[in-house]
């Protein structure tokens, strides 16, 4: 197998798409335990309308603060690859903090749409109806994958989860939005023709019942993608496959592997993984647990070989979060590392620096200039450096260097004028200071 052929290769390791287990999300609710709570929560919601309405609003207003930590717990927990219900309530309550979040990240939407209304009229409203209705979803899957409110404010984030996930985001978003929608028809035709107290309960029920159908989603799409969104899940795709469809055949040559490393014969297991790889080099979870028995066996130099092939073929493929993991964990190895090809290098940094990941970034390009002489990218490396160490580290001696370099070395290049803007305004900061 040539070099090409290997690092063109699609990726091997697939999961059946959201849009195929539709049915099995209406599924979810009806475990115990979800059954159990939905019911009590909706019994408790149908006395809270007959409440007075400060009484009563603040009545369901509890309720859904209770419901949404145990919804959360469901998202999170199913973007991990874990798909039955909590198992253990007492000790698994959730987290309040994210509905706040999420009250938070729903309210400063309402903000916009209103502000776009006020200032475009009608097109304003258009918009920020679009926006309502596209945003919330990335934004509520950030929340329960980085517990943050401003990851979840932050455009360049929910951008990323959309164009990772692609059209089968729109086709998600659709999907939340017919359920909504579904739930709220449901609910009226009830009212309309239901003459029976049983109404108020069964009200409430649908509510909440839809509403832990789209948690639930909206934690299988992260973990359907959680490779691609730089996200960690505990459960592999082969064993939550397994979970989720018993019929479907099992990996032999995993099953062979997980049986030797159960009784110790890590260097049988090796090879099983090495003689495999040469035909199914496409596989990336092989090579994954190929890289993890390499380093538990303190096998470091094979580990290194074999992970600048591996980051190499999964830049080819941009899964750069998952590269950027293993990237870090070599320099940890070997603060020499290099990559297979020097001219993912920058592609690296600069995806480690929109990570947040600055000294990743900074550990990527450390002397590229000189590993490298004479490379095209040495003046794009130059200008990162230089606004990591100042942006960043303030260091901005050290950035006002490296900017110099840049001016003097490659007067002609196009990032020399960028470079000498930067270096104005670190002089101006100087003399300030």
């Amino acid at each position: 197998m040539s070099e090409h052929d290997r690092f063109s290769a699609e990726p091997g390791t697939t999961f059946t798409p959201f849009w195929h287990r539709l049915p099995s999300f209406f599924l979810y609710p009806m475990q115990t335990g979800s059954m159990m709570r939905i019911a009590g929560y909706s019994i408790l919601g149908s006395i809270s309308t007959l409440l007075p309405d400060m009484f009563g609003g603040l009545l369901r207003f509890i309720l859904w603060i209770i419901f949404l930590k145990y919804a959360f717990l469901v998202m999170e927990r199913t973007a991990n690859g874990q798909f039955d219900e909590p198992s253990n309530l007492n000790s698994e309550e959730g987290d309040a903090a994210q509905v706040m979040r999420q009250f938070g990240l729903l309210f400063a939407i309402g903000l916009l749409l209103e502000l776009l209304s006020y200032m475009f009229g009608r097109v304003g409203y258009g918009l920020g109806w679009v926006l309502m209705n596209v945003v919330p979803p990335a934004g509520i899957m950030i929340i329960a994958v980085t517990r943050s409110f401003w990851q979840a404010l932050n455009p360049s984030q929910i951008l990323f989860f959309i164009k990772t996930i692609g059209t089968p985001y729109l086709a998600l978003c659709f999907v939340l939005l017919s359920l909504t929608g579904s739930g709220e028809w449901l609910q009226g035709f009830l009212y309309a023709y239901m003459d029976s107290w049983l109404v108020l309960p069964l009200l409430s029920f649908v509510e909440f019942y839809f509403a832990l159908i789209t948690y639930h989603m909206m934690g299988y799409a992260i973990y359907q993608y959680h490779e691609d969104l730089g996200v960690h899940a505990a459960v592999s795709f082969e064993e939550a496959e397994a979970k989720l469809s018993p019929g479907k055949a099992a990996d032999p040559v995993l099953a062979k592997l997980n049986s030797l490393i159960a009784f110790g014969q890590q260097e049988e297991a090796i090879d099983l993984l090495r003689e495999e790889l040469r035909t199914r080099w496409e596989n990336n979870e092989l090579h994954e647990r190929y890289q993890k028995l390499l380093v538990a066996a303190g096998k470091q130099t094979d580990a290194l070989h074999h992970a600048r092939e591996f980051i190499n073929k999964l830049v080819t493929e941009k899964r750069l979060f998952q590269a950027l993991d293993l990237c870090e964990q070599c320099l940890k190895i070997d603060p020499e590392f290099q990559q297979q090809d020097s001219y993912h290098v920058h592609e690296l940094a600069k995806a480690a620096h929109i990570g947040k990941r600055q000294n990743l970034a900074i550990g990527l390009m450390r002397r590229f200039d000189k590993r490298y002489p004479g490379h095209p990218h040495i003046p794009s490396v130059y200008l990162l450096s230089a606004q990591i160490l100042s942006g960043h580290f303030r260091m901005n001696k050290e950035a006002m260097q490296i900017l110099h370099a840049l001016q003097v070395k490659f007067p002609d290049h196009a990032l020399a004028s960028e470079a000498r803007r930067h270096l104005e305004a670190l002089n101006k900061l100087a003399a300030g200071g």
